[in-house]
């Protein structure tokens, strides 16, 4: 009688947990603001940069509703060297001129690329409501080398 016990309360476990996890899920996907942009693939210094998508989603930190723009980066190394690459390359610019770096707080890409290969990633970046961003900036070295739009809506 325990064993019958036991397994209709571990289905009822995984039954709540699966339930608990679609609607977590349904959320977080209502809120996706996709942008899109038209974007071309840019060489600098032997690297093929394209921003493949761009996203907003609303971020809420210690009671401030911030927005999140999530940019999906494929990057490929065309040159004859290794080149290193990473979200920590790139820059958000706001129409004020200020420059916002990635969030530290979400995951960054970045490797090392032997000749020939390629790495795909996505760079964060928080913004408060009343900023408005304009362009994402590959600035690894303090210097502007590449940007592309960013459709702020």
């Amino acid at each position: 009688m325990k064993k019958i016990w036991m397994g209709l309360g571990v289905a009822v476990v995984l039954l709540l947990s699966a339930c608990a996890g679609q609607s977590e899920q349904t959320a977080s996907t209502n809120s996706t603001k996709n942008i899109t942009a038209k974007t071309k693939a840019v060489i600098v210094n032997g690297l093929k940069i394209k921003v493949e998508k761009q996203e907003v989603d609303p971020k809420i930190e210690e009671n401030k509703k911030q927005s999140l723009y999530t940019f999906s980066i494929k990057v490929d190394n065309v040159s004859a060297t290794n080149k290193g690459i990473g979200a920590i390359d790139f820059v958000l610019k706001l129409k004020s001129g200020k420059e916002i770096k990635i969030d530290s707080s979400m995951f960054a890409f970045g490797d090392e690329l032997k000749v020939g290969k390629s790495i795909q990633g996505k760079a964060f970046f928080t913004v408060n409501s009343k900023q408005i961003p304009s362009k994402l900036v590959y600035q690894p070295v303090k210097k502007d080398l590449a940007e592309w739009d960013v459709n702020a809506k």
